[in-house]
This record gives C-alpha cells, structure tokens and sequence, in this order.
C-alpha cells in the first residue's frame, strides 16, 4: 500500500478497503481518485488479489449534500465507471452522504424488531400462573 499517493488516505479491516481523498473541485477529486485507485490495482496485482468493481462503491460527502453537480463524481476500474450512491456499508455501518444515522438506525430497528417481540412474550408467559 505504499504506492498510494499522499493525497488519498485508506483504512483496511479482513477483506474491506476504504480510499478517501478531498479536494476542492469534482475534477480534481476525480483524478485524485482514480490515481490512487490504479495505485491500488496495481499493488492488488502484485499480490494475486483480484478486485471485483460490481463490490465496488462511491459515496461523495459535500459541504451542500444536495446540490447536483453537471458532472458527478466518478471513477474506473477495469474499464467499468464505478458511479457515486447514497449511501453504503462499511465494517456493518450504514454511512449516508448527508451524514446522518436514519438508515442505519431503520436498519438495526428492523432487525431487531422480532427479538424485541419474542422478549415481550416471553415476559408475558413468565407471570401468567401455570394450572
């Protein structure tokens, strides 16, 4: 991972690899990225690893999240533009680009919501008295 350029700073965890960069124009961001993206296929390659680009995920945080920009940030590996989205998951957190919790947030209610349900009849079927 040292090929990675200064500009751009990454976390590694297991199999899941974070880039991140910043900059103050879409089109310096994008050349930043794609930089250090070709870095890091080439560091991949030199160790047999074999990215798949449809796992692959853009997210891009802005100071004005809902603004629209005439030329969105994107990126390619292996010939394949890899095109921003909402929201992703990493390391089991739902990040958004506003930044927010909402959808993590649903996420774990739904999940938990039959867990919440069995403790209820459980403690239901506790104090009823047996006959």
């Amino acid at each position: 991972m040292n090929g990675i350029p200064q500009h751009t700073e990454h976390g590694l965890f297991a199999d899941d690899t974070a880039l991140w960069a910043s900059s103050n124009t879409i089109a310096s961001l994008s050349s930043r990225l794609q930089e250090s993206i070709d870095e890091f296929q080439s560091w991949c390659k030199s160790w047999k690893l074999k990215l798949q680009p449809t796992k692959i995920e853009l997210i891009h945080f802005t100071i004005q999240p809902r603004r629209k920009f005439k030329n969105p940030l994107s990126v390619k590996i292996d010939d394949i533009v890899i095109k921003s989205s909402n929201s992703t998951r990493y390391l089991g957190i739902i990040i958004d680009k506003m930044l927010n919790w909402r959808n993590h947030l649903h996420h774990i209610e739904s999940k938990i919501a039959g867990r919440i349900s069995l403790l209820c009849f459980l403690n239901r079927a506790a104090y009823e008295p047996n006959d």
